[in-house]
């Protein structure tokens, strides 16, 4: 995944900020269900379960 550099005055148009939206919404779906695995791996491992940040 890249990343997008703002100089300063730059402005995303309504439609870019829809996008980079939904992009990041299923970024962070996907990050969540990952650590949800994670969570399920270590608990079934019988490891500690670190404390959630939010």
């Amino acid at each position: 995944m890249g990343f997008i550099k703002f100089t300063k005055g730059t402005s995303l148009s309504d439609k870019d900020r829809k996008a980079l939206q939904k992009l990041l919404t299923s970024e962070k779906k996907k990050l969540q269900s990952a650590l949800k695995d994670v969570d399920a791996s270590l608990s079934t491992l019988g490891g500690k379960k670190a404390k959630k940040k939010k």
